[in-house]
């Protein structure tokens, strides 16, 4: 007669594999997130960059520039700064800077992001 398998001593092992895995899998979920927020951070700051630009160079005004390139900038992104100015050759260019916040706002571990837009004058 062969002996039975004792099934009461691997009581509970899927739950503690399960435990185990979890800190990795949430640390995977962390970063995915993370990707899709300096993702958006970077196309949103192009975006700033570029309607500055855009109000800047039909109004040719450098103040109306800045001011709609604030605008377009999202409320959760942390130290933004727009500078708006005129370019070398007589066009009209934007900067706009923002640090991309990690986690959440608030938090120092943030990476810069910097976008230059120039468009002519008209």
């Amino acid at each position: 007669m062969k002996a039975r398998p004792d099934l009461r001593r691997d009581a509970g092992a899927a739950a503690m594999e399960f435990m185990a895995t979890m800190p990795f899998v949430m640390l995977v979920i962390c970063m995915c997130f993370e990707a899709i927020v300096a993702f958006m951070v970077v196309e949103r700051v192009e975006n700033a960059a570029r309607a500055g630009a855009r109000v800047a160079s039909m109004r040719g005004s450098t103040d109306a520039g800045r001011a709609a390139a604030g605008e377009a900038m999202p409320g959760w992104v942390n130290d933004e700064s727009v500078q708006a100015g005129w370019s070398r050759g007589g066009g009209i260019q934007v900067t706009v800077r923002a640090q991309v916040p990690l986690l959440w706002k608030g938090i120092p571990v943030d990476f810069g992001v910097t976008r230059r837009v120039e468009m002519p004058v008209g």
